[in-house]
């Protein structure tokens, strides 16, 4: 499994914005661990939009039945990416990669699975879910585990 542990401006805002939200959703051992959107636009470190996933638990998680959403910052609508029948052990990464954007960044290093989602650089909200079937609403809580989110509210 790959990890993409390179600071930038995007990853060091998910991670802080991950930890102000993580009472929420404390009860899960899969979180989202890190989100980029914008990939490819100016200024952006990679070429592809991603969200990674990371086992934090002490036994095996199968993917199989969840799913990777996106919304923009304030919509309702949710683009849901259903996630492959794949085991991470307590401590492993998952790879999800997203839209490519125009630029010449570098690629992600391989992914372990890929969807072409385009996330906003500048505000947007991403949720793991424990089912496929697309969220709703503004605010969901029902069946997430982890939800992250950035830019301004509107």
């Amino acid at each position: 499994m790959t990890s993409i542990h390179a600071p930038g401006r995007l990853t060091v805002l998910a991670a802080l914005l991950a930890s102000i939200a993580a009472p929420a959703f404390a009860a899960s051992d899969l979180v989202i661990s890190q989100v980029s959107g914008g990939g490819g636009n100016s200024g952006a470190q990679y070429k592809n939009d991603f969200v990674e996933l990371f086992n934090r638990g002490t036994t095996d998680i199968n993917l199989s039945g969840k799913s990777v959403q996106y919304a923009s910052t304030g919509g309702s609508t949710w683009a849901a990416t259903a996630l492959p029948n794949k085991t991470l052990a307590p401590g492993q990464y998952f790879l999800l990669q997203l839209a490519a954007g125009a630029g010449a960044q570098a690629l992600l290093p391989t992914p372990d699975h890929s969807a072409g989602t385009a996330m906003s650089a500048n505000g947007g909200k991403v949720a793991l879910s424990s089912g496929t079937t697309a969220l709703s609403g503004t605010s969901p809580t029902a069946g997430v585990l982890d939800l992250l989110g950035w830019g301004a509210a509107t």
